[in-house]
């Protein structure tokens, strides 16, 4: 029987966040009853993979033994599992030209991209992080571009959110790896400058990749209003229960404004480039700046937002509004769609 393989990792290096977009898209293929396989490089990509699973048996996953810097020591396992009737579904940074044409002798082959880095030799292309498909995307027959292809779990999906009329807890997403400390760095600001934002309630969420994990842990036992969460499974009831939000560029800025709630982005890598650029640009998500360059001038903006947006109810209102008229949460089921009916083509 011919499958949906999603070919991803996560680890100390890679966010999670590729592997819980892929997650996303493969429940919502499965649902249709579409065999689906997961296929990772290495023991580690499969703990972090299995540990977000509904269930332990909830996907199979077979391990390519590989280095996931360089994909073509994998070709060899890729060419003894997939056969011309699968669809491989990538979403990895390290992919080359040369790995995908090969690739593609194999099986159809589609790419989840926000890097725009080359013309992606693949059947079909997908970037929920650009508005239309740029010149680069020549090679695809298929090409699935817009916010609307944001793959999104379904929790995230027709949700009910209510601005309150307080601002009593707000959500930091700063990444799971956090390499750059930036919620403990705007804590610190926050409790020093000693402003009325001291009485609300800090939601860190955050991974067991956090580098600064001990110092997170150890700000909490500090201030008993900072509080540190991993592997929340409701994400969508945890965000609607937070009046105000903190996150790096990637899924859960999507997931942010699915539910609506009022935020403020910034950007540590160059794949967060584009999507926060576009929010501000769309006015939907005002931009505080990138923290490998302006780190201090970044978390000084995150704090002048929450200061301001704590104090109007208007704003959050709106900000609202917007955030939630730009993403739908359907975008993993559009792609599910999109799949199976080119895989059978």
């Amino acid at each position: 029987m011919s499958a949906i393989y999603f070919r991803t990792d996560g680890n100390e290096e890679i966010a999670t966040g590729h592997i819980m977009r892929c997650l996303s898209i493969a429940r919502a293929c499965a649902a249709v009853h579409v065999k689906v396989c997961f296929l990772v490089a290495d023991e580690t990509s499969t703990s972090a993979l299995q540990e977000r699973f509904a269930c332990p048996s909830e996907f199979a996953v077979r391990c390519l033994h590989s280095d996931y810097r360089r994909p073509e020591t994998e070709l060899p396992a890729l060419h003894d599992i997939l056969e011309s009737s699968d669809l491989l579904f990538l979403d990895s940074y390290f992919v080359t030209k040369s790995y995908l044409q090969k690739l593609r002798t194999l099986c159809k082959v589609a790419y989840l991209d926000d890097m725009l880095a080359f013309d992606y030799p693949v059947n079909m292309i997908i970037n929920y992080d650009i508005m239309e498909a740029p010149a680069c995307y020549r090679k695809a027959a298929r090409k699935l571009i817009g916010a609307a292809y944001t793959p999104l779990r379904a929790q995230f999906q027709n949700v009910s959110y209510c601005v309150r009329p307080d601002v009593q807890n707000i959500l930091l997403s700063t990444g799971g790896t956090d390499s750059y400390n930036i919620a403990g760095k705007l804590l610190c600001r926050i409790f020093a400058e000693d402003t009325g934002l001291t009485s609300c309630h800090y939601h860190v969420v955050t991974s067991r990749f956090n580098t600064h994990f001990q110092d997170l842990q150890e700000l909490s036992r500090t201030y008993p209003v900072i509080h540190i969460h991993e592997n929340i499974q409701d994400m969508a009831s945890f965000m609607c229960g937070c009046d105000l939000a903190v996150s790096a560029g990637g899924t859960t800025l999507y997931e942010l404004c699915a539910i609506g709630v009022p935020t403020v982005s910034f950007s540590m890598a160059d794949n967060q480039l584009q999507a926060v650029r576009t929010m501000s640009m769309q006015k939907i998500v005002p931009y505080a700046g990138d923290v490998r360059f302006t780190c201090d001038n970044t978390i000084n903006a995150v704090s002048s937002f929450l200061d301001d947006y704590s104090r109007s109810y208007d704003k959050r209102r709106k900000s609202s509004q917007y955030m939630r008229a730009f993403v739908d949460g359907n975008g993993a089921a559009r792609i599910a769609k999109a799949l199976i009916i080119y895989k059978a083509l």
